[in-house]
């Protein structure tokens, strides 16, 4: 199974909508394999998704994501594992021991389990919120009627 992450300075890149380099680890026996590197030209997410297609990716860890390049990548089959955090090696030793969901590896303001799964696709971006008198304010701002 491989696994792409992209990386910045031997840690996960911050958005991946805008990563340069992707990193793709082949898992054999559940065990962390060969490992190449790749440089992302292009942008958008369908031209991203069409190359980890490519490359036989199943799985993307990564930051930051665009919900348009999320929607695009799960509906090529890959499984997404967004807001993730950490250098490199650390990363892949979590993901072989099924511990990304720990503190250290959660992006600083994004909360998983929500919207979506593992990794959760809104972080905290949904649902109401109160505004600095205490009135409950729905995530565009409006104020709510309830």
């Amino acid at each position: 199974m491989k696994v792409a992450i992209p990386i910045r300075n031997g840690r996960i890149s911050p958005v991946f909508d805008v990563a340069t380099r992707l990193l793709v680890v082949d898992f054999a026996g559940g065990e962390p394999g060969e490992r190449s590197e790749f440089s992302i030209r292009e942008s958008g997410g369908e031209v991203r998704a069409e190359l980890l297609q490519e490359l036989g990716v199943k799985i993307l860890i990564c930051g930051a994501i665009s919900n348009q390049t999320a929607r695009i990548i799960k509906r090529c089959g890959i499984d997404l594992r967004p807001w993730v955090v950490g250098e490199i090696d650390d990363v892949i030793d979590a993901f072989t021991t099924c511990s990304l969901d720990s503190e250290g590896f959660i992006m600083p303001g994004c909360r998983r389990g929500q919207g979506g799964g593992q990794g959760g696709m809104q972080g905290n971006r949904q649902g109401r919120r109160l505004n600095s008198q205490g009135n409950r304010r729905n995530s565009g701002g409006r104020r709510n009627r309830e």
